[in-house]
């Protein structure tokens, strides 16, 4: 599942930079999903050095900064250069502790009704049974109408009965 998700973040980083591309709205610990940001940069905002960097071995560029459980995505293979001339951009993330927060204000463990104050499209999708197993609910907030096709989805995966969030997951659709 890891590297389905891995593989979706490289083949719609292209439309995340292109010149029609907006701003992205998703915010995670003061970084902005899609901006170009130093390895320093990144420890600083996550907590310092990470416990455990991984490169990846299918795309170039790509390395996975591991937090305890948390996974956060940086490369450093963007097709251009901000303006200070960085090349590295924060790509996404897996969160699954209360230790980050995005949008300002959500964390792990919130209720999933605290969702409703974060300007975007929501689609919740309660719990399911899957070959015969239970499926917890997930939520998917999209920036808008216009970006939700192909660009940055975030899922908020939560248990059904106690209705808080379980684990976040930040990522490009490239549908």
């Amino acid at each position: 599942i890891m590297k389905r998700f891995f593989y979706i973040f490289a083949c719609v980083f292209a439309i995340a930079f292109n010149g029609n591309a907006q701003q992205s709205n998703v915010v995670v610990n003061g970084l902005r999903v899609c901006e170009f940001y130093s390895r320093e940069q990144m420890y600083e905002a996550l907590g310092g050095v990470p416990d455990k960097i991984e490169k990846s071995e299918e795309f170039v560029g790509e390395e996975w900064f591991y937090y305890g459980k948390d996974v956060f995505y940086w490369y450093s293979n963007a097709p251009y250069a901000n303006e200070k001339g960085i090349y590295n951009y924060f790509g996404g993330c897996q969160i699954y502790t209360d230790r980050y927060v995005i949008f300002d204000s959500i964390r792990v463990g919130d209720p999933i009704e605290k969702l409703k104050t974060v300007p975007g499209i929501t689609e919740n999708h309660p719990r399911k049974y899957k070959d015969g197993k239970e499926v917890d609910g997930y939520i998917i907030w999209y920036q808008s109408e216009e970006l939700r096709k192909d660009y940055i989805w975030v899922t908020f995966y939560y248990d059904e009965s106690a209705q808080k969030i379980d684990w976040i997951h930040v990522f490009f659709n490239d549908l």
